[in-house]
């Protein structure tokens, strides 16, 4: 069971946590169409210290060369409402990513 400082969003909308529950964790999910559609979404936020959640270019999760981006920040020495944000502001191809898998540290 994650402590109540565990939450992910995308597109501030919470997809584990914040209301959302665990379902989404340890399970392959799919970016909603309108995220893959428009090229300058999503952006993602994983909240606390005891998760992460990597991005996949491919869908499936399925790893494709350097093409996955790994956000949340598994260190128990930080804050334990510490966040950690990406975006295709960050990097543009984001926009083109498929799918995310959240995982515990």
């Amino acid at each position: 069971r994650l402590d109540i400082n565990q939450k992910v969003y995308i597109e501030n909308s919470p997809v584990l946590g914040d209301g959302a529950g665990e379902g989404a964790l340890n399970v392959c999910q799919a970016f909603a169409d309108s995220h893959k559609k428009n090229m300058d979404t999503p952006a993602v936020k994983v909240c606390g210290t005891g998760i992460k959640a990597t991005f996949f270019l491919r869908g499936r999760c399925e790893g494709y060369y350097e093409h996955s981006v790994q956000v949340g920040k598994c260190d128990t020495g930080m804050a334990s409402t510490t966040c950690d944000e990406f975006s295709p502001a960050d990097d543009k191809r984001f926009g083109a990513y498929q799918s995310y898998m959240i995982e515990q540290c």
